[in-house]
């Protein structure tokens, strides 16, 4: 897996990184686009708001036997990291396999299209984490060092996704 270096340590271990992977493995396609991703989820909204770095709400339905609930993603910027990484994935490899992501799943090839538009918008605001990443909610809950090492992480991620 080509995220392989970033994935697993501070970026894709948390539990909103499990939540955002129950999305991908509910969609009905396994082709998507980033622009589905980000509305279905309220990205959109979140980021045209600017308000990324105090959080915001966003998840997803998720479909069950006993009917549907709300699935939330509590801290949006760590949430945004893990997909932009998911998408470079996918973009350098052509899919991202979900069991890759997490090795409780079945192999699952997902093809995500997203736009230089849409990959653009992902670079622009992870390197404004990278910039300032004690600023965003995720701090309250991280230490400082391991914020350092996130937003590093993060301006990598951007660095690539070209």
């Amino acid at each position: 897996m080509y995220i392989n270096k970033w994935w697993r340590d501070l970026i894709g271990g948390s539990d909103d990184s499990l939540a955002l992977i129950d999305y991908l493995e509910q969609l009905d396609s396994t082709d998507v686009t980033l622009n589905q991703i980000l509305e279905e989820l309220g990205f959109d909204e979140l980021l045209s708001e600017g308000d990324l770095e105090n959080g915001g709400s966003i998840g997803f339905d998720v479909k069950s036997a006993n009917g549907t609930f709300r699935a939330e993603i509590d801290i949006a910027c760590s949430a945004l990291i893990d997909l932009s990484a998911i998408v470079l994935e996918s973009h350098k490899s052509g899919y991202v396999d979900l069991h890759d992501l997490d090795e409780a799943r079945q192999p699952c090839k997902l093809y995500i299209d997203a736009s230089i538009e849409k990959r653009n918008l992902l670079r622009d605001e992870l390197y404004k984490f990278s910039r300032n990443p004690l600023a965003y909610e995720l701090a309250e809950l991280v230490p400082v060092e391991d914020m350092r090492e996130i937003a590093e992480k993060a301006k990598m991620i951007a660095d690539e996704l070209v």
